[in-house]
């Protein structure tokens, strides 16, 4: 297994800025599944307020816009 970090960032409504970090793990050959997790884990953090925002406390309505996807293999 490798391990993954990722970072996604962008804009919401009312410009509001959010920043999303994580890892994930997969086997040798299957990187094509790791921006798949990355979104899915992004989506749930942005829904549920678990997100780093630019403008904390301001909440961060819908519609999401990605303006960047970094994935970087851990040593």
């Amino acid at each position: 297994m490798i391990k993954f970090a990722y970072e996604v960032s962008g804009c919401a409504a009312d410009d509001q800025t959010w920043t999303v970090r994580g890892t994930t793990t997969a086997n040798r050959g299957d990187f094509a599944l790791v921006p798949n997790v990355a979104m899915r884990e992004t989506f749930a953090q942005l829904t549920n307020g678990k997100a780093i925002y630019g403008k904390p406390g301001i909440g961060c309505k819908g519609p999401y816009r990605i303006n960047r996807l970094l994935i970087e293999e851990v040593q």
